[in-house]
C-alpha cells in the first residue's frame, strides 16, 4: 500500500486513510497501525478523489472538517471521496468550531463526497452538523451523500442574525453569496435528532436554493425527532427549498418545534419555491408546542409551501399535529406561482389537535392560481377542543375571497368529525367564508354527531341536506364510513431504513363490509394506480385513502 505524501502535497494515490484517538499525526495514516490522531491533520492533507478518510469505530475526536477544492482537487462522482468509520460501530466527532456559518463536517464544491456511518454531536455552539454548498463554481456539484449517520444538536448560535443551523444544511445560495448549484444529492437512513422534546436543536434537513438550482435530490429513511428550535424558526424538520426533482419518503417525524412561537412557524416536512418533488410514505406526528399552544400559527404535518409547483403528497400518515394535517400554503414567492399540485391517498388523525390552523387540510391564504387536486384522502378527528368557541373545520380555506385555478378538484375524500367545541359542536365540514369558487366538489363523504354544518360564504348550512340542497357539489354522501377502528390509529411501527413507508398502519381506516364509501367514488384521471395501502384502484373507487 502506498503511503502518503507530506501535509500539503496530493497523495500519490488514491487509498484509505486511518484516523484513532491513539494514532499520530506524524504517521503515514495508510493502515490502522499508522494512523494519523487528529481531525486538524486531515484538514491540513490533499486527497485526490476516490480517497477514504475512515475514524476509527467507538471512539470520540474533536474538531471540525473541512473538504474543499484545496484539499480534495480532483473531486468526481464516479470515484467518490468517502469520510467513514472502520472497525467496530461509529465514530464521534465532537464539533469545537463556532460561528455563524460553522459545521462539524463541510462539503465545499466536493462532487462524490459521502459521508457514511458516523456520528456528529454539536460541542457547544456549532451552527450545523453537515454543510453542502458550492462557494466556487456555476457548474453544479454532483453526488453528495449523507448516510448512515447520527447527527443532533445542531442549532442557529444563539444571538445570531442568521437563519443557518440544523443537522444537515444543503445550500444551493452559498454562504459567500455565490449561486453555486448542487446536483444529485442522497439524504437516507440517518438519525437527525436533538436530547428532548424541548432542546433548543435546529431543523434536520434545511437550507435553500438560489432559485431553484438544487437538484435530483432523494431523503429517504431518516428518523428525524426532538427538534424543538428557536421561537422564531420558519420551516420545518425536513425542508426544500430550492429543489427541483425530488422525493422524500419514507421517514418518520415527530416531536419538532416545541419552543416555536411565530407564524410562518414550523412543520414536519415542508416545500419552498421547489418544483417537481414528491411527498410520499411518511409519518409526521407531535409537530407541537410544548406545553402548549401560548403564540404563533402552524405546526402541520406536511406543508406545500409557497412557489411550490407540479408537486404531489401521497401515501402519508399524520397525526397529533397541533395544526393541520396538510397545508397548501398557495402564496406566490420569489416570483413562482403556486401549483399545480395534488394532494392524494393520505391519512389524517386528531391533527389540528391544538387548532393552530383552524382545519384538518388548510388551503391558505389565496385560492391557487393554478390546479389544485384533493382526492382520496382520510381526514378524522376526535380532539376534544371544550375550551374553543368552535371546533377544528375538516376543510378551512383561505383569508380572501378567489376563484381556483382551472382543473381543481375535491373528490372522494371522507370527512369523520369526532371532536367538539365548548357547546357540544362537532367542526364544520367545510369553512370557506370568503367564498372560494372554481374547484369541483363530487363523491365527498361526511359524518359527525352534532356537526355544525358547512359555512360557503355568507350562507352556513346547518345539515347534509341543505348543503345537497345547495348544489355546490355532486354525488356527497353522509353516513358512517365504517372504519375498522376510527381514533385508532396511533403511532406506527416500522423502520424507516427497511420499510416502504408505515403501511399498512394504519389499518384502522380500512373500510369494514357495507360502508357507504365502497365503490361511491368518482373515476379521477391519473389516479397514481394505488391507494394509501397499496391496492389497485378500480373505475370505481371506494370513497377516502381505502380506495381500492
Amino acid at each position: 500500500m502506498l503511503t502518503g505524501a507530506a501535509t500539503g502535497t496530493a497523495h500519490a494515490a488514491a487509498t484509505t486513510y486511518y484516523v484513532s484517538p491513539y494514532g499520530s499525526d506524524s504517521n503515514s495514516g495508510t493502515s490502522p497501525d499508522q494512523a494519523w490522531k487528529s481531525a486538524a491533520k486531515v484538514n491540513a492533507s490533499t486527497f485526490p478523489q476516490g480517497s477514504t478518510v475512515a475514524f476509527q469505530g467507538g471512539e470520540w475526536f474533536s474538531g471540525c472538517l473541512v473538504f474543499n477544492s484545496a484539499n480534495v482537487p480532483a473531486s468526481s462522482a464516479t470515484t467518490p471521496f468517502k469520510v467513514t468509520s472502520y472497525g467496530t460501530g461509529k465514530a464521534t466527532l465532537r464539533s469545537t468550531c463556532t460561528g455563524e456559518y460553522s459545521a462539524a463536517v463541510t462539503a465545499d464544491h466536493v462532487s462524490g463526497f459521502q459521508l457514511t456511518g458516523l456520528k456528529l454531536v454539536n460541542g457547544g455552539t456549532t451552527a450545523a452538523g453537515v454543510l453542502l454548498q458550492n462557494q466556487s463554481s456555476a457548474t453544479a456539484t454532483k453526488s453528495l451523500l449523507v448516510s448512515d449517520s447520527d447527527i443532533s444538536g445542531f442549532a442557529t448560535p444563539s444571538g445570531s442574525t442568521s437563519t443557518f443551523g440544523g443537522q444537515i444544511m444543503v445550500l444551493g445560495y452559498a454562504v459567500n453569496g455565490n449561486t453555486g448549484p448542487l446536483d444529485d444529492v442522497q439524504i437516507r437512513n440517518n438519525v437527525l435528532h436533538g436530547s428532548s422534546a424541548t432542546s433548543t436543536a435546529g431543523p434536520g434537513v434545511y437550507g435553500w436554493g438560489g432559485g431553484v438550482n438544487i437538484t435530483n435530490v432523494r431523503v429517504e429513511g431518516n428518523t428525524v425527532y426532538n427538534l424543538g428550535m428557536a421561537p422564531q424558526t420558519t420551516g420545518a424538520a425536513i425542508t426544500a427549498n430550492g429543489w427541483n426533482g425530488a422525493v422524500i419518503q419514507r421517514n418518520v417525524v415527530h416531536d419538532i418545534g416545541a419552543n416555536v412561537t411565530s407564524c410562518g412557524g414550523t412543520s414536519g416536512i415542508m416545500t419552498y419555491t421547489s418544483n417537481n418533488v414528491a411527498v410520499r410514505h411518511n409519518e409526521v406526528y407531535n409537530v407541537r408546542p410544548l406545553p402548549s399552544l401560548t403564540a404563533g400559527c402552524d405546526w402541520d404535518g406536511i406543508d406545500l409551501d409557497g412557489g411550490t409547483t407540479n408537486s404531489v403528497v401521497e401515501y402519508n400518515y399524520t397525526h397529533d399535529n397541533a395544526g393541520s394535517g396538510y397545508l397548501a400554503y398557495t402564496s406566490t414567492a420569489a416570483g413562482r406561482v403556486w401549483g399545480p399540485n395534488t394532494f392524494r391517498y393520505n391519512i389524517s388523525e386528531d391533527d389540528d389537535a391544538a387548532k393552530a390552523q383552524g382545519g384538518l387540510f388548510d388551503v391558505v391564504p389565496v385560492a391557487p392560481k393554478n390546479a389544485l387536486s384533493i382526492y382520496g384522502n382520510t381526514l378524522y378527528t376526535g380532539n376534544a377542543q371544550t375550551t374553543k368557541d368552535t371546533s377544528s373545520a375538516c376543510f378551512h380555506f383561505g383569508y380572501a375571497a378567489g376563484t381556483w385555478g382551472a382543473g381543481s378538484q375535491i373528490k372522494n375524500n371522507v370527512c369523520h368529525m369526532a371532536n367538539k367545541d365548548k357547546y357540544g359542536r362537532t367542526g364544520q365540514l367545510y369553512y370557506n367564508p370568503n367564498g372560494h369558487t372554481g374547484m369541483t366538489l363530487a363523491n365527498n363523504l361526511y359524518y359527525g354527531a352534532g356537526t355544525a354544518g358547512f359555512r360557503w360564504g355568507g350562507t352556513t348550512y346547518a345539515d347534509f341536506a341543505a348543503w345537497k340542497a345547495a348544489g355546490h357539489a355532486s354525488g356527497e354522501v353522509w353516513g358512517d364510513p365504517l372504519f375498522t377502528a376510527p381514533g385508532g390509529g396511533g403511532t406506527c411501527t416500522w423502520s424507516p431504513v427497511t420499510g416502504t413507508g408505515p403501511q399498512p398502519c394504519p389499518s384502522a381506516y380500512t373500510l369494514k363490509a357495507g360502508s357507504p364509501a365502497i365503490g361511491a367514488g368518482a373515476a379521477v384521471t391519473g389516479n397514481g394506480g394505488r391507494d394509501y395501502y397499496g391496492t389497485a384502484i378500480p373505475g370505481s373507487p371506494n370513497i377516502g385513502a381505502d380506495a381500492g
